[in-house]
């Protein structure tokens, strides 16, 4: 019996295909039921990509997982991400609901390296960390997740590198074939359709000397965002305002009748917010490969992609600011009531005001709604194409030539537009109003009264992003006969990549008119009801305030509205504000480039490696070093900040700045990274591996700018920007492995690993004195040193050797524990943090069925609760509780030629959930609904 199956080799350098010779064969799977002696079987489908996975394993001279192709267009899954978190020790972070970047053993997107075809492939991120969901999955051959280095593979990926390979012709069958799916995807929460539709066209000639494939996929995603949250925990001994002896007294914190001892944490902000976008996705990748003679093979191959994501948020939001009056706390000093303090209060109470006029704001009142209505886009393409040449001039020689290029653009023109008012009766936060959620007792008849609405904030921007890099690789590959040393590797490459990010807003004019004073025609509001967010049970306003953004823009800009009085302005003052206001490039709400915003960064690195393979009768190994030489210039401007005021009625920080100046700023490193594995056959299906390497992850492009930004309110102002001296984060890894080979399809693998970091790159928020404040400042630092460890146990099984239908049955599965130890300076934080996105268990595991023309899996993901960031929000630690996610696809071939399809993600709607330094400070509940994918394919 012959089992036919088309399985792709691992590359081993940008843009190859091709790998060495395999060492073991395969063992075949057990032979289907009633088949007849000789019989050819086709695998194909789930059993096929399965195999093919499997044997990427086996044969890989380092540790590796992978995800195939079931067919050529027809990933098993429509996002990439969301197939590689079934691969033992990746978890995927999610935008909208899919899957967009990914963390590998416990270490985020930004320590992970991803390439496409070998090559790096430029981002419309702010960083270098790579987006998942601007790739279609249609065109998508095969992706590989080296979790051991070896010398040829590019450096930078400490958690893993991830390598994304595009189908090609000549690796397929001779002659015409296509593939196409017309379908769509609908969103339960957007309740509405979208299309989905692709198509893979390739041709390889008889004697498989030319081939040429085109792939190119549209997609638009209609989806929703559904979110309750609070905007951080402040930490400190704020005012309050208790009723001592009847009569309510402003308390400092050092007030001995203050009610608790030590510090407390009270919300920043309580909102509500539903966020509806569509996510318009078109790609389009070709291959050209041409092979004149056995010993040359040239290949032209090219990726492109345009995403646009539009999104519409309307959101309901409570700052809450000092004094608090009435507040409770609970033995862990957490705020579980306190009230704003509204117009009633101070009618009531009028010595308390004469008492503590000058140390109130808005005479007391802090008692505020704010409606916001917040247009936002992410206007992004990105491309890549590369050619290359494999030259074997004898029999034991190949020289390897390869070239690219690649770019990304980003523009997100964004409106932030915010109308309130300050409210005539005083309110109440509850920590815990109903279904586990926070809530504000809201008079909604007042915060949805169109008349007591009155301007407020109003932010404008179009920050774009443009990257830009090329790579060159030559790479050189001796073998040796009779030996024990198998084969020599050596290489040089050259990559040059250019960043920059630019600020475009009207900061200078956002609070023209802050401070709720400026009356808003009724006719320019219409609500907005919400339904049902974020499921029952829960006090929420039944609506809020939308607006159309350019008749409202056109109302702000009117000379006749910014003439109205303002802040104590007389009608004189205000003239003259308007005309300065009126004067500024495109008005008061037309963006300008904001210089102290701009990060310009180039890094150029230049790189040689020599490998070595050896081999004997029972084993095989290699060992070798790269030496990467790393140089930067970071460029941008400094501009001083020479001014900082209060607005008037409102507790929001004004900032003026002096000219800008240019700056720049040199950086430079060199590593030599050292790596070897170790495979040993201890039977004939048990393989045992033992890996060494050292590795980098380089800080993303944008932490490296001299860029400053200013905000924030009198309570909490901020700060953030770039580290230009930033060093690169740095891991001596230590990895073993056991895997058993059951058949071609099953197996079981079991590992651990164990990573030694120090100079540990991370986004944290920390206090600084700046101005005679202090200001929570922003910003990615080095510093912390630490550990990582843990256990993987992988395996795939499928029941063949039952016979009859219960043949059809298998199942995959894995499981990771990761441990970790930080060392930080526990005087910045009240809670020790470990690694951010770093889950101590994660697991998934699939059942499927695949018989009768059927292809069907159920596949469950799961992981245990992790930290976000160490100093995320007021200088807390974020968390993300425990989550799980169920997922199915369904198929039915109607003939051999046309399939028809369904496959559901978060099937049973699963929420998001956050929290700040302990479980009981709330930080977020989100809801993205479930998204189902279905169609027709078929096959030429």
């Amino acid at each position: 019996m012959a089992l036919a199956q088309s399985i792709s080799p691992v590359p081993v350098g940008p843009g190859t295909t091709t790998a060495p010779a395999t060492e073991t064969a395969p063992q075949e799977a057990p032979p289907t039921a009633g088949a007849a002696a000789g019989e050819d079987i086709v695998v194909t489908g789930i059993r096929a990509s399965l195999s093919s996975s499997a044997q990427v394993k086996r044969d890989a001279n380092q540790i590796v997982d992978s995800i195939t192709a079931v067919d050529v267009g027809k990933f098993p899954d429509a996002n990439i991400a969301e197939s590689l978190q079934r691969i033992t020790g990746v978890a995927i972070d999610r935008s909208g609901g899919e899957g967009q970047f990914i963390t590998v053993r416990g270490l985020g997107p930004e320590f992970n390296t991803v390439l496409v075809n070998g090559r790096v492939m430029a981002t419309d991120n702010a960083g270098r960390e790579f987006s998942f969901d601007v790739l279609s999955s249609n065109m998508i051959q095969r992706t590989d997740v080296y979790k051991s280095p070896v010398p040829e593979l590019q450096e930078g990926g400490i958690g893993a590198t991830v390598n994304i390979v595009t189908a090609r012709a000549l690796s397929g069958r001779s002659g015409l074939h296509a593939t196409a799916q017309i379908g769509g995807i609908y969103d339960t929460l957007r309740e509405k359709a979208s299309p989905d539709v692709a198509a893979t066209v390739s041709y390889a000639n008889p004697d498989k000397t030319f081939g040429i494939l085109l792939a190119g996929s549209y997609t638009k995603r209609l989806n929703q965002i559904d979110t309750i949250a609070i905007d951080g925990w402040i930490n400190g001994r704020p005012d309050i305002v208790s009723n001592i002896g009847g009569t309510p007294t402003l308390l400092t914190g050092s007030d001995p009748r203050y009610p608790v001892q030590g510090n407390v944490n009270v919300p920043q902000s309580l909102y509500y917010q539903r966020a509806q976008q569509s996510r318009e996705r078109i790609n389009v990748s070709g291959s050209i490969q041409y092979r004149p003679t056995d010993t040359l093979e040239m290949t032209i191959d090219g990726i492109y992609s345009k995403f646009d994501v539009s999104g519409t948020v309307r959101r309901l939001d409570n700052f809450m600011a000092a004094p608090y009056y009435l507040p409770a706390f609970d033995g862990n000093g957490t705020a579980t009531e306190l009230s704003m303090i509204g117009r009633d209060f101070i009618a009531q109470n009028p010595q308390f005001l004469a008492d503590n006029a000058g140390r109130l704001t808005n005479n007391g009142v802090n008692a505020k709604v704010d409606h916001v209505f917040n247009l936002t886009n992410r206007l992004s393409d990105s491309y890549q194409i590369g050619g290359n040449v494999k030259w074997t001039p004898a029999d034991n020689v190949e020289l390897r030539f390869d070239a690219s290029m690649t770019g990304a653009n980003r523009a997100s023109p964004n409106q932030y537009l915010v109308i309130g008012a300050l409210l005539p009766y005083t309110y109440q936060f509850t920590l815990d109003g109903g279904n586990g959620l926070p809530a504000i007792s809201y008079d909604n008849d007042i915060i949805n009264d169109p008349d007591r609405m009155r301007l407020h904030y109003m932010g404008i921007d179009n920050n774009r992003s443009r990257d830009r890099g090329s790579e060159f690789h030559l790479d050189g590959k001796w073998d040796i006969d009779d030996s024990v040393l198998k084969t020599v590797s050596m290489g040089v490459s050259y990559t040059e990549r250019k960043k920059i990010n630019r600020s475009f807003n009207n900061s200078d004019s956002s609070c023209t008119y802050c401070g709720y004073q400026v009356p808003i025609p009724a006719g320019l509001l219409q609500d907005y009801e919400w339904g049902k967010l974020v499921g029952d049970g829960q006090q929420i306003p039944p609506s809020v305030f939308e607006f159309d953004a350019g008749a409202f823009l056109d109302y702000l800009n009117d000379p006749a509205t910014l003439a109205i009085p303002t802040n104590g302005r007389t009608p004189e003052q205000q003239a003259a504000f308007a005309r300065q206001v009126l004067a500024l490039q495109g008005g008061p709400f037309g963006v300008r480039e904001q210089l102290r915003g701009t990060v310009n960064v180039r890094e150029r690195l230049t790189a040689a490696y020599v490998s070595m393979q050896f081999g004997g009768e029972r084993w095989s190994g290699n060992a070798g070093v790269r030496v990467v030489r790393t140089d930067v210039l970071s460029s941008g401007f400094n501009t001083p900040v020479t001014g900082i005021a209060n607005t008037p009625g409102d507790d929001t920080l004004q900032y003026t700045y002096g000219p800008a100046t240019a700056v720049s700023v040199r950086n430079g490193y060199v590593n030599a990274l050292p790596s070897a594995n170790i495979k040993y056959n201890v039977a004939e299906n048990l393989i045992a591996r033992a890996a060494f390497s050292q590795t980098i992850t380089r800080p993303t492009l944008t932490d490296l700018g001299v860029n400053n930004d200013f905000g924030g309110r009198i309570s909490v102002p901020l700060s953030s920007g770039g580290n230009p001296n930033l060093l690169p984060f740095r891991s001596t890894n230590y990895d073993v492995s056991l895997e058993w080979y059951i058949s071609r399809v099953s197996y079981l693998s079991i590992g651990g690993f164990y990573k030694d970091l120090s100079d540990f790159l991370e986004l944290q928020t920390l206090p600084v004195d700046r101005f005679g404040r202090v200001f929570q400042d922003t910003r990615t630092r080095n510093g912390q040193t630490g550990t990582i460890k843990g256990i993987e146990v992988g395996g795939q099984y499928s029941l063949d050797a039952l016979g009859g239908f219960a043949s059809g049955f298998g199942v995959t599965g894995n499981y990771t524990y990761v441990a970790s130890s930080a060392q930080r300076d526990q005087t910045l934080a009240d809670y020790p943090c470990g690694y951010n996105g770093l889950s101590p268990h994660s697991a998934n595991g699939s059942v499927f069925y695949e018989k009768y023309g059927v292809s069907a899996r159920v596949s469950y993901n799961w992981r245990s609760d992790y930290l976000r960031n160490c100093r995320d929000s007021q200088s807390r630690p974020r968390n993300r509780s425990a989550y799980g996610q169920l997922d199915f696809s369904l198929s039915y071939d109607l003939t051999p030629n046309f399939q028809v399809y369904l496959q559901g993600v978060n099937v049973t709607n699963q929420y998001v959930n956050e929290w700040s330094a302990i479980e009981e400070r709330f930080l977020l509940r989100q809801d993205t609904g479930a998204r189902y994918n279905f169609g027709v394919r078929a096959k030429f």
